[in-house]
């Protein structure tokens, strides 16, 4: 495979690194200026925007901390029972608009109203440490969240001015004193900083305030607030950002505290219908033992009875403990009943255990009714968050349907349990009252109402004892739930004033990037050889330095024979004499994008080489719509010309052809400008014409319109050898190129051939180093708008 190169082709070459040198070169002062430029804008944009802070606190669930856990009427938890905390209802319980309602009511006085001191620049929000206050008695519903402005006037009085149906409002007031009118009763109270010597300098600062209602507070805290469970933990972390960090302290420190207490409530409402039980059962209780004494003493005195013997006392003292337990049986069936009531009816909204407390003691009723009691609750809390539907809901509701089965089984099988107990205790009372009725009869009544007494009296100290315990426990509750981490302000969340900062550099620089590659492919300018070989195969036959007012200057390789400018010409027509064109390379066309960009200094300068060269040589002035080859050669408008001979105002050619000041050089001018010059090109006499100037003279330059405003140039390609097409170097760019490629390809151009005009900088190989010059053929001249055309 000897056909194969073994040359590595370079990643980067040449031509890749003179690019990026010249638009390097070209554009290295937009980044100095875009990026220092954006990065000002960013920090006064910065400088504008408000401080968020946020404020976090976190609080612990189930909180385990020992209190008092007495039962009622057992060692049982009472208050102790605690089932799993849901951690997502918490986070909606503290979300709810209930308790922001009661955070906002409590805090009402600092947050109704909020301050603003309006500056040039920004305005600013403060809270506290004002000199004045604004006391709201009473505000128009509309009025809320319009801003006042506020001005104090002298150490007495205010202004105030607000907007009213797109009206302006001003009101005058004193402080301390109340201002009453149709839409509000304000008291703008004076604070101690508002002195009489500081009141000048407090004249000048421009203050606002705005009224707030409670559900915009609400609103805004909702907002703002976010309450986050971390994994595998039962703490929440409340987190509350605002533009005042010690409001966000205030607000959260009352969420707690109102959070705390609707955690206690529940155990508070249980602890308060116990007593209250309790209560009712001794003022029966109390009835009873009254009516016992009261009988005891009086059978006492009417039977003249002072004490009983010792067998009396055994015999009562046996009677009254199966007595005891018959009252007990008696009154535990009592409460299973009630209990049984209250599960049947269901009316109590929040279940309330009966006196079943008072005598069950295996615990499982306990149990069950304090389970049932905190269904009951969560329950209630739950329709509070969400709908019947609720999986949730749905599911305690089984549960309590359930507990609630269990205990009707359990009721019914102790009531008969019981009943069965009780027969057994009338059969022992029966065995020792048969036993008693050798007792004398006033005896036997006497140990009838010593029982009742004792049985009255054990039941009401146990009611006194299991009260005082009640209240003991009430002392003792506390949340399950803990407050782990007071509000504190973790600091400035947005905004991110670095990041912004990186993001106006990151933006300047990209944005200078594209500045950049928008002026590489399409604005910049072709400054040079090498620029234009990078964009095009089209052949480069010569560059022309810059040289400034060429127009007054005539034929500059006639005026300065030794310039560069005259030695680029004469490389042109060199290049022009070896370039393979054809044998018969004498006839070329100049033409170029758009007016000024020396199209007809090339053609005179050209043509004037040639002629110098020994060569006779000819110029036609076909550019029927702007002639000024007249005036490049020094000469007077010509009285006929081209468009006379083909109007037939002259006879013959000869006439129109004029001998210049220099010798082999003759130009055919373009004569009076018709109305229709386009017209005139397309005359069967103007290819007479150029026939008559090739068969004549040796070389044949046709100075035409240029090709991007008029399609002159297009039809005229036909009758030469070669097109001479001029760029300029201060406005061709990268579209004049494809203009001109597309030019070729669709009117199938053989010899289209480049000159590079106004080159201000010309490498080594290019005659000399730092010589230039420039062509000011202006664009004022007149041409319509063609393609290309900017206005």
């Amino acid at each position: 495979m000897s056909g194969v190169s073994n040359k590595k082709q370079a990643i980067v070459t040449q031509k890749d690194f003179n690019l990026i040198i010249r638009v390097l070169k070209a554009n290295w002062w937009i980044p100095l200026i875009v990026v220092p430029l954006l990065y000002a804008v960013g920090v006064f944009y910065i400088y504008r925007l408000t401080s968020v802070y946020q404020v976090s606190t976190q609080i612990l669930l189930q909180n385990n901390e020992s209190y008092y856990k007495s039962n009622v009427v057992n060692d049982a938890s009472f208050y102790g029972a605690q089932s799993y905390v849901d951690n997502s209802n918490e986070k909606r319980v503290i979300l709810s608009y209930d308790l922001l309602n009661k955070v906002v009511y409590k805090l009402k006085d600092r947050l109704e109203v909020s301050y603003f001191i309006v500056g040039k620049v920004r305005t600013t929000e403060q809270f506290g440490a004002m000199p004045f206050n604004v006391k709201v008695n009473a505000i128009n519903s509309g009025l809320y969240e319009t801003p006042f402005d506020f001005r104090i006037r002298d150490s007495s009085s205010f202004e105030i001015i607000y907007t009213k149906e797109n009206e302006k409002v001003v009101k005058i007031g004193k402080f301390n004193q109340p201002l009453i009118d149709l839409d509000f009763n304000l008291t703008i109270q004076k604070s101690n900083n508002l002195q009489s010597e500081q009141v000048n300098s407090l004249k000048e600062i421009f203050y606002q305030f705005v009224i707030h209602s409670d559900e915009y507070l609400i609103d805004k805290i909702r907002e703002q607030i976010s309450v986050e469970n971390p994994d595998y933990t039962n703490i929440l972390e409340v987190n509350l950002s605002d533009i005042i960090p010690d409001r966000a302290q205030l607000i959260l420190d009352s969420l707690n505290q109102e959070y705390l207490l609707l955690k206690l409530k529940s155990k508070y409402d249980l602890n308060e219908k116990t007593i209250e039980y309790i209560d009712k059962q001794l003022d029966e209780i109390t009835v009873l033992l009254k009516a016992s004494v009261d009988t005891l003493q009086v059978y006492k005195q009417k039977k003249s009875i002072i004490n009983l013997g010792w067998e009396e006392t055994d015999f009562l003292s046996k009677i009254g403990t199966y007595d005891n337990e018959k009252s007990t049986a008696q009154l535990q069936i009592k409460a299973l009943d009630d209990l049984e009531k209250y599960i049947i009816d269901d009316k109590d909204p929040q279940f309330l255990p009966p006196s079943i407390y008072i005598t069950e003691k295996d615990g499982y009723i306990t149990k069950a009714v304090s389970d049932l009691y905190t269904k009951q609750i969560e329950l209630n809390r739950l329709h509070n968050l969400a709908t019947e539907e609720n999986p949730v809901i749905q599911d305690n509701i089984s549960n309590i349907k359930k507990i609630k089965q269990d205990l009707l089984i359990y009721i019914n099988n102790l009531r008969s349990a019981t009943k069965l107990k009780i027969d057994n205790i009338n059969f022992e009372i029966s065995k020792y009252v048969n036993e008693a009725k050798a007792i004398p009869p006033k005896q036997q009544d006497l140990l009838g109402f010593q029982r009742k007494l004792n049985v009255n009296e054990a039941i009401y100290n146990f009611l006194l004892e299991k009260k005082v315990n009640t209240r003991i426990a009430k002392a003792s509750i506390v949340p399950d739930a803990k407050i782990i981490e007071t509000p504190r302000n973790v600091g400035e969340v947005s905004p991110d004033r670095k990041g912004l900062k990186k993001n106006f550099l990151t933006g300047g620089l990209a944005i200078s990037i594209i500045i950049i590659l928008l002026r590489t492919f399409l604005f910049t300018k072709i400054k040079d050889i090498e620029h234009l070989k990078e964009l095009t195969s089209i052949p480069a036959i010569g560059v022309i330095p810059f040289v400034k007012q060429n127009d007054e200057q005539g034929v500059i390789v006639d005026v300065e024979p030794n310039s560069r400018v005259a030695e680029s010409f004469r490389n042109i027509r060199t290049n022009l004499q070896y370039a393979n064109i054809g044998q018969a390379n004498n006839t070329f066309i100049v033409t170029s994008f758009l007016p000024g960009e020396g199209k007809t200094f090339t053609s005179v300068n050209l043509a004037a080489t040639l002629a110098k060269s020994g060569k006779k040589t000819i110029i036609l002035e076909l550019d029927l719509h702007k002639p000024k080859v007249y005036k490049n050669l020094g000469l007077n408008a010509p009285q006929n010309g081209i468009t006379t001979y083909i109007t037939g105002q002259c006879n013959s050619i000869e006439e129109i052809i004029v001998p210049s000041t220099f010798q082999n050089l003759y130009c055919m001018f373009a004569g009076p400008i018709p109305p229709n010059p386009s017209d005139f090109v397309l005359s069967e006499k103007l290819k007479d014409l150029i026939n008559y100037a090739k068969t004549n003279f040796e070389y044949v330059i046709i100075d035409s319109p240029p090709a991007g405003l008029l399609s002159d140039s297009m039809y005229l390609i036909q009758f030469v050898d070669a097109t001479l097409f001029v760029l300029n170097a201060n406005s061709s760019t990268r579209k004049t190129v494809s203009f001109v490629h597309d030019l070729k390809e669709s009117n199938n151009i053989p010899n289209l051939l480049f000159i590079l005009n106004g080159v201000r900088n010309i490498s080594k190989r290019y005659y000399y180093n730092g010589y230039g010059y420039s062509y000011g053929y202006g664009y004022g001249y007149g041409y319509g708008k063609g393609y290309g055309y900017r206005k």
